[in-house]
């Protein structure tokens, strides 16, 4: 994590991946935060999940690196900040994420858990994932900082 924590920093000196006031307090404002999606469901082994909107890769890099039993998507339509996540997943060694270079509304892929932080508000971002779950599958959405919430396909 402390890795990727740097990588993040490095990178920012170039791009905007965080805003430049959260730099200081990434541990507590953004990992801390996506790891807080994992608490209260199970993640079973095996299970292929998406990170919506990925930007700096918040929260679906932290949840690959926590849960290496998982294959989590990486979905990001901006050119840069996708580069920046195919440079963290190689030099993090994350066998578990790959990127999906795109718009979210142009893929088809079905997961069994889409992770969505910072993107969307919740009546849209229902519309686009849920019909992408997989039966059982379920949306975390983040509704705020340290605050989760769960949608569940019918």
């Amino acid at each position: 994590m402390i890795q990727y924590l740097d990588l993040i920093r490095e990178a920012s000196k170039k791009m905007n991946l965080v805003s430049s006031k959260d730099l200081d307090v990434l541990v507590e404002r953004h990992l801390v935060d996506s790891l807080n999606a994992l608490v209260g469901i199970e993640i079973m082994p095996d299970l292929h999940c998406a990170d919506l909107g990925s930007g700096a890769g918040f929260p679906g890099i932290p949840i690959a690196i926590a849960r290496p039993n998982i294959t989590i998507d990486l979905v990001e339509s901006r050119r840069l900040k996708s580069l920046f996540l195919i440079k963290a997943i190689d030099e993090l060694k994350l066998e578990n994420a790959k990127i999906i270079h795109g718009r979210w509304e142009e893929q088809s892929a079905k997961y069994d858990y889409i992770f969505a932080r910072a993107v969307y508000n919740e009546n849209d971002l229902r519309e686009l994932a849920l019909p992408r779950l997989n039966q059982g599958g379920a949306l975390i959405y983040f509704e705020k900082f340290m605050k989760v919430k769960i949608i569940r396909s019918s």
